[in-house]
């Protein structure tokens, strides 16, 4: 239920629930980082090679992640249970405004509440590992992770080129460009669309559908990159995302597994249940992802297309 194909209300979520992982360990490794040496035109003679150079050495860093507990809990009263068919509002005869099960009802909802926070918490969440079981550990969400292909607009709106700026840091990182995501808000929907006006350039309609989620597709220099709308995007920020290398880690309680149900002792005259799940985000290498920071959050729709002229005659180069 939490990766549901097609819930636009958690489309982080649907995107890459059909890549989940699995770890016996609160804290998970996302991978090794390391810098390859840069190549060189060698210039070694016959005696020189009679002598090897001197050896260096390629260092690496572990990248990792934590899981962390969401839990709610569904209580259902006896008096509730019994009283199914009383109806309220305008009643219609033969109405059945009532639900067959009000357990599966009520968890259906619960989980639905659940799946949302945990997709805010893929986005918005801030690392911490807990160094007691005092403390709380939290997931780092893709907001945090990218630190490295970063661009500061200063206020400027989303444009085609902002984007094609950040392809070319994450080619730079070596990063895959031939998969990205741009994931944004509706008013940098409007106006990466009003960009594309300006420039003469169309997003394509939708093309293609990925668990669920429509995307559109914008042709830039680097190549194709697919464009939707996110859930829970800070203010002026949009993200370049390669889902590919993106996955839920979950932490199965032996003999339960994740995410379920479970009967609470009885305090009165009805049941009590618990929902119970760990999870954390795998989000690979972060030089696959990239953000623009900084962006207006408003949007004024354009009044033209701008059309360059250029003179043969010693003025400048201008536009209209």
């Amino acid at each position: 239920m939490l990766f549901n194909k097609g819930n636009t209300r958690t489309p982080f979520l649907s995107m890459i629930g059909g890549k989940t992982k699995y770890t016996n360990s609160v804290e998970f490794v996302l991978g090794q980082e390391y810098t390859s040496e840069e190549g060189s035109i060698p210039s070694i003679s016959e005696t020189a090679s009679l002598t090897a150079p001197d050896a260096t050495f390629i260092t690496r860093s572990q990248n990792t992640n934590v899981t962390q507990i969401f839990m709610d809990s569904v209580a259902i009263s006896y008096a509730k249970q019994s009283n199914m068919g009383t109806l309220s509002g305008a009643n219609i005869e033969g109405q059945r405004a009532n639900p067959m099960n009000e357990l599966d009802f009520q968890v259906a909802n619960k989980m639905q509440k659940l799946a949302r926070s945990i997709e805010k918490t893929f986005i918005q969440g801030t690392y911490n590992k807990a160094t007691s079981d005092a403390t709380v550990n939290k997931t780092r969400g893709i907001n945090e992770a990218i630190t490295k292909n970063v661009i500061a607009s200063g206020g400027k709106t989303l444009d085609i080129w902002l984007v094609n700026d950040l392809m070319q840091k994450i080619y730079d990182a070596n990063g895959d460009v031939t998969r990205l995501v741009l994931w944004l808000n509706p008013v940098q929907l409007n106006q990466l669309n009003g960009s594309a006006v300006e420039n003469g350039l169309t997003i394509v309609p939708a093309t293609r559908n990925e668990n669920g989620i429509n995307v559109t597709k914008l042709i830039m220099p680097f190549g194709e990159v697919s464009v939707a709308l996110g859930q829970y995007i800070p203010d002026g920020t949009a993200y370049l995302l390669n889902f590919d290398v993106i996955s839920p880690v979950e932490q199965l309680v032996p003999g339960k597994g994740n995410f379920f149900l479970e009967p609470l002792a009885k305090t009165g005259a009805g049941e009590k249940y618990q929902l119970f799940g760990q999870i954390g985000l795998d989000y690979g290498n972060e030089a696959f992802h990239g953000k623009i920071t900084g962006l207006s959050t408003e949007f004024t729709a354009p009044v033209g297309r701008k059309v360059v002229t250029v003179s043969t005659s010693t003025e400048d180069v201008g536009s209209v």
